[in-house]
């Protein structure tokens, strides 16, 4: 996540709450070259997708998680599949 997007600008877009009971900023995070880097980090399996609630990109983040999972990528490589 830090090489993705340290000394890049971004464009924040929000779904709801802008921030949590936690004071955590609430976002999604996209690259100038449009990328969607919540998905990037999904994708690359070192992230998973929150389930708790619904929100717009869900059905997207868990697609992208169901392949990472089935290639076992990222953290996938070495956990059971759910």
């Amino acid at each position: 996540l830090r090489a993705l997007l340290i000394g890049k600008d971004v464009r924040l877009e929000y779904d709801g709450p802008r921030v949590d009971p936690y004071k955590r900023t609430l976002a999604y995070v996209f690259l100038a070259d449009g990328r969607l880097a919540n998905l990037e980090v999904i994708r690359a399996g070192w992230a998973e997708t929150y389930r708790r609630f619904e929100f717009r990109r869900k059905p997207d983040f868990l697609a992208v998680e169901r392949d990472a999972r089935a290639a076992k990528r990222g953290m996938w490589a070495t956990r059971r599949a759910r």
